[in-house]
This record gives C-alpha cells, structure tokens and sequence, in this order.
C-alpha cells in the first residue's frame, strides 16, 4: 500500500510474460498504435500520446524538452518534493526557473498562479496534480484555464493521478500531460507516458529550435506513432507494451468515472480512518488527492520502527519525503486497490499504533473505515 509501484493484476503479468515480438513487425506495430489510441482516451487528449521506455522522470523530462528552449522563463508550481524537481528540469534544459512555493500540505490556488503570471512572462508553466510526497491534489482543472490565458504553455505530471482520478488534458488546457506506468494504470516500472493536447501536439509539429534530447524529441516519436508498423525511432520495451495493453483493456473496462468513484470512496474511507485514530494528515484541508494518503506521527513514534511494525502485520506503507521525512508516512490507495485492501491496511496500522502506546479508541479506525465504505462496490 504505497503509492507506487502499486498492485498489478495477474492478467496484465501473464500479458507481460508473451514471447517477445520484433519492435518493427506489423503484429507489434498494430498493438501499439492500438494501445496509444486506448492512452489517448484515457489522457482525454486530442493530439497524441507516446509510451517509451522510461521513468515519470523522463516523461516529465521530455515533456517540458518540447515545450522549451534555452533561456526561457519556466514557472514551477512546488507543492513538495516531486513537483520540485521540475525546477532542476528546467535549468537542466538551460531555461530561468522561477519556483511558486507553498508550505508542504498546502495547495497552490489558482489565484496564486494568476498574481504570478501577471507578474512576468513565461513561455511554460509546471506542475504536479497530486504531489505524491505531501497527498495535495491542487485544482488543475482552474489553474489550467489560468495557465491558457497567458499564453504559456502548461506541462502537468499526472503520475500520481492519471487513471485514477479525472484529469482532461484538452479542456483542461494541458499542452503536456506526463506520467509513468507504476502508479494508477497498474503496470511494473519502466514506461514514461505522454499524452498531447490538440495544442501540444501543433506546438511540437511547427517547432524550428532543436530539442536538447535526441530520444525524447517527440518529433521523431510521431513518425512512428503515425505509422509503428513500418516507423522507426528508438526501440520500444515491447513486453511492457504487453503489460500497458492489458492494463489499459482493466481501466476501460470498468469505466473511467467509475474507476475515480472508486478512488474517491476508498480514500475517503481511508482519511475518515486516520481522523478516527486521532491522526493528522498532512494535506490541506478540500485538497486531499483520492491516490495517496500522507499522515503525521503522533508525538514520540519513530518512524521506521512504526513502518516495520505495519509490514509485520503484513502491509506495507511509506516514508515521507524531503521535509516531511520522519514526520509521516505515507498511504498509496490507487491501480487495483479494493475496500478489502484499505481496511487490511487501516487494520495494520491500528494494530501498530495501540503497540507503540498511541491512546484512541481501538476499533474506531476500521469502524470509521467500513462505515465510509459501506454501499461501495
């Protein structure tokens, strides 16, 4: 139960486990195209998507890459770790970054970002959805249509919420939306994936500069998305193409908004369980992510020694990241995750806590767990 990588269904293994196809055969060439057109649904994206071998790093790496060029103005929203690295992205690619900063467990609010863009001109604006090391989910939907107004492209790291909450690449005004195959979608580790808004994809089309990356010049990848069975650019990771198929056959299956229900239900059952106990969490209150749940040690548990108990019930949780280190740990509630899962885990906890001397109510978490739930699927 950490957020990421996340459960994977027996189906999308065994889909993994096929005998390996040539990259530039037909048969494989027809099962990617398949499986961009299938990621396009889900990224709500117009333009185009693109599954490569690589880390939410890379995607957000790339992302950006094509948004950019040495020297421009990039403003970072930073909400906590992960959305940070956007800014060390930024100057990587040689471009001014300039960080929006908030207190971690707090959201960046859409007037925020208003002030700030009004402030300066930028060719781009970053950030992340859900900062995964603080459980924050900041309103993109809002910040978006601010993000359009000024004339900025907006690239947006959805790793934490792609296929499990509702993200609309195109109406929401994302040029990029980046994300990885470990968390939401239910797939192993090693895919970066990118989905273009009708805009990205012109921005990237009529591009003059060069892109200071060869593999992740999304030009070149848009030769073979148009044509994978004769195309070539780098060589795809073909059985994960495999899993990423049969994952994505999951997610539309049971629905998208049905999917996000079930996200929401569970991480409401899982929040209403950590306030039971007397916890803290750590997001501001109204922008709680439905993917991850972060929560505050009560005061003289040690953080490590808390996390081990919780395994040997069984379940495992996570640490906290950057300045939260120590101080929390961490809930992941996304892919496959079910009710049954999220009152194992709540169980787990509780069962640590009462050991470590925490005074609540034992009992109070499950109960408070089971009653959110209840009439769930």
């Amino acid at each position: 139960m950490i957020p990421g990588p996340s459960q994977v269904d027996p189906s999308v293994m065994r889909a993994m486990m096929k005998t390996t196809e040539s990259h530039m055969s037909e048969p494989f060439g027809l099962r990617y195209r398949s499986v961009l057109d299938k990621l396009k649904e889900i990224f709500a994206a117009e333009g185009e998507a693109f599954a490569l071998a690589g880390s939410g790093t890379l995607a957000q790496e790339i992302a950006l890459a094509n948004m950019v060029q040495p020297g421009d103005k990039v403003l970072n929203l930073v909400t906590g770790f992960f959305s940070g690295r956007f800014v060390y992205i930024a100057k990587a690619l040689g471009c001014e970054a300039y960080p929006l900063n908030v207190a971690w467990g707090k959201a960046i609010k859409p007037e925020d970002v208003q002030q700030r863009l009004a402030s300066a001109s930028y060719k781009a604006v970053t950030c992340a959805h859900v900062e995964t090391s603080t459980g924050v989910a900041i309103p993109l939907r809002e910040i978006g249509q601010v993000v359009k107004a000024s004339g900025a492209s907006f690239v947006v790291d959805t790793v934490a919420s792609l296929a499990g909450m509702e993200v609309k690449t195109d109406e929401w005004g994302i040029d990029a939306n980046c994300t990885c195959s470990q968390k939401c979608v239910g797939v192993p580790p090693g895919l970066a994936m990118i989905g273009l808004s009708k805009e990205g994809l012109r921005k990237v089309e009529e591009r003059k500069e060069p892109v200071p990356t060869v593999y992740g010049d999304l030009r070149g990848w848009l030769t073979l998305a148009r044509n994978p069975a004769k195309g070539y650019y780098a060589t795809q990771p073909v059985n994960l193409i495999y899993a990423l198929d049969a994952a994505l056959d999951l997610v539309l299956a049971e629905g998208l908004d049905a999917r996000f229900r079930r996200h929401k239900t569970i991480a409401e059952a899982c929040r209403s369980a950590m306030t039971a106990m007397g916890l803290r969490l750590a997001a501001e209150k109204g922008y709680a992510a439905d993917t991850v749940t972060s929560v505050y040690y009560p005061k003289g548990i040690e953080d490590t020694a808390f996390r081990a108990e919780v395994s040997r019930n069984h379940v495992s949780i996570a640490r906290g990241f950057g300045e939260l280190e120590g101080q929390i740990f961490r809930i992941g509630h996304m892919g496959n995750v079910n009710s049954n899962d999220i009152v194992a885990t709540v169980s787990a906890i509780e069962r640590s806590l009462k050991k470590f001397g925490h005074l609540f109510e034992f009992g109070a978490g499950c109960k408070a767990a089971m009653e959110a739930l209840e009439g769930s699927p």
